[in-house]
């Protein structure tokens, strides 16, 4: 007698992801942020007076890429009483709510710090308290590194993230990009380029060693990277995009840090740093989000051209340069009217 076949068929509707592209902004200018301030608190405490000018530069990207970052991280809570429930509802046990403390204190530090470090470039006037406004932004800076990196990596249910290489990547993709983007900024300065370049070579290698411990790893987050590259066309996809980018920049503060100055190459490594460390977070933080937890859910995504994907992206982006500009020529302004009395 023939057994009869049961057939059993699972129903489930496909879910949005939860962080969107404004999420992956927020990584990418906070990470920025948190660096620049951490090396400039170095640069402060040197009291080198041939530091004065890169702790200036820095500072400048610093306070453009902090102001940038917590208006889009605002973006993705979309709604935004969910920022005062922060504060009215404390919930010391998550990570989240700590943000609500590190970032606006970072902010607020930070701001305190460009303005005395302008006022004593007008005035003449040096301030002891300068050097703690640094050191106090540091610490700020580290709180939103801890912070930035274990609301992610705490998370059981996406094992990919599940590891403490998840923010140590953050970090020292982070750290590559201030380089490189320093380096454009001073491109006229011999001395401190080849500075740069060195230490641009060594934070990748650094994140080169510290991706490649992780993704062989015999931990669970480790064996979820490689199960999800040999299942996923598009994980390895964006396996070799991380490895060209790595490589090409790479090469780049090679040449840099053997007396290369070209502006175009300077530029050309600057982007390239930049777009590794954004295409890190947007793999990590994205396209993660689509691989199944532990049911049969479905996360498909498809980056939209509205306000919360393509346009987000430009906006972010462009609100960066406004703000760069714009801080410029404000002390540009400062300068000439200094200048003409």
């Amino acid at each position: 007698m023939t057994q009869p076949i049961i057939i059993e068929e699972l129903v489930t509707q496909s879910q949005s992801i939860t962080w969107l592209p404004w999420a992956v902004q927020y990584f990418f200018f906070i990470g920025i942020a948190a660096c620049g301030a951490l090396f400039a608190c170095g640069l402060r405490w040197r009291g080198d007076a041939h530091s004065a000018r890169l702790e200036h530069i820095t500072l400048i990207i610093t306070l453009t890429c902090a102001i940038t970052a917590p208006l889009a991280l605002t973006a993705d809570l979309h709604q935004p009483a969910r920022v005062w429930h922060f504060y009215a509802y404390p919930t010391p046990w998550s990570w989240m709510p700590w943000g609500a403390v590190f970032l606006p204190l970072f902010t607020l530090l930070l701001g305190l710090w460009f303005i005395a470090v302008q006022y004593s470039a007008q005035t003449g006037k040096s301030f002891a308290a300068t050097r703690w406004l640094a050191l106090f932004s540091a610490l700020a800076a580290i709180g939103l590194l801890i912070y930035t990196g274990r609301e992610a990596s705490i998370v059981k249910a996406r094992p990919i993230w599940f590891s403490y290489a998840f923010p140590l990547t953050m970090f020292l993709s982070a750290l590559q990009t201030l380089f490189a983007l320093l380096i454009f900024a001073l491109r006229q300065d011999d001395v401190w380029r080849r500075r740069l370049g060195r230490a641009q070579l060594v934070s990748l290698l650094a994140l080169a060693g510290t991706v490649i411990l992780w993704t062989t790893g015999d931990t669970v987050s480790g064996n979820a990277v490689r199960l999800w590259l040999a299942n996923s066309a598009s994980a390895r996809l964006y396996a070799g995009a991380w490895g060209t980018l790595w490589l090409c920049t790479t090469l780049l503060a090679i040449a840099v840090s053997l007396r290369a100055r070209a502006p175009r190459m300077l530029l050309c490594g600057a982007c390239c740093a930049m777009a590794l460390a954004w295409l890190i977070r947007w793999s990590l933080l994205i396209e993660v989000q689509t691989v199944p937890k532990y049911n049969a859910h479905l996360t498909p995504y498809t980056l939209p051209s509205t306000t919360d994907g393509l346009q987000a992206l430009i906006g972010t982006f462009g609100l960066w340069v406004t703000l760069l500009i714009m801080v410029r020529e404000a002390l540009g302004w400062l300068a000439r009217r200094k200048q003409h009395g």
